[in-house]
């Protein structure tokens, strides 16, 4: 994957997380989601887990936020159990800044502003982070604002892409 493929704009806290050995390698500016089950209210996984092609989905999935570090490796390059820190965006407020996947379709500003309060997931092509168009209306972002020139558009996080979204009896 690549570095700051996703930035932060506006207030976020960074929060510790726990990352499980030979986990999927994750840098620093990537998307990061926790999939866990649960079960009397124990939840089945307590790590994170970077996340993949047209994720989050409301309802599915649920979103952790931006790695604020590198993972730490040893020196074979294979991830390490360890603790780190997420960027936790605050739902409908903090905004996520990352390019199109198309850039074509966010190169002018009228077609930026055509886009803005469409719903969004994140595309993993060519191991870069992109927003794309979600396939339905459970995306888990929404996009807010947009820099035509570098085909970016900025995007907030609906509150229940970050909820809890599996509960078992």
């Amino acid at each position: 994957m690549a570095k700051f493929d996703v930035k932060v704009i506006g207030k976020c806290p960074g929060v510790p997380a726990r990352v499980a050995a030979s986990a999927t390698r994750g840098y620093y500016g990537e998307p990061m989601i926790v999939a866990p089950s649960y079960t009397s209210g124990v939840s089945s996984v307590n790590t994170i887990v970077v996340l993949t092609d047209d994720l989050p989905v409301i309802g599915t999935d649920q979103f952790v936020g931006i790695l604020a570090k590198d993972m730490t490796v040893n020196s074979a390059g294979t991830v390490t159990a360890h603790r780190t820190v997420v960027a936790q965006p605050r739902a409908n407020e903090t905004r996520l800044r990352a390019k199109v996947t198309t850039a074509g379709t966010a190169d002018t500003e009228t077609e930026a502003i055509g886009l803005l309060w469409d719903v969004y997931v994140f595309d993993l092509i060519s191991s870069t982070y992109t927003w794309k168009p979600a396939a339905a209306d459970t995306g888990g972002f929404t996009a807010r604002w947009f820099n035509y020139v570098k085909s970016q558009l900025d995007c907030v996080v609906d509150a229940r892409a970050i909820t809890r979204v599996d509960i078992a009896a």
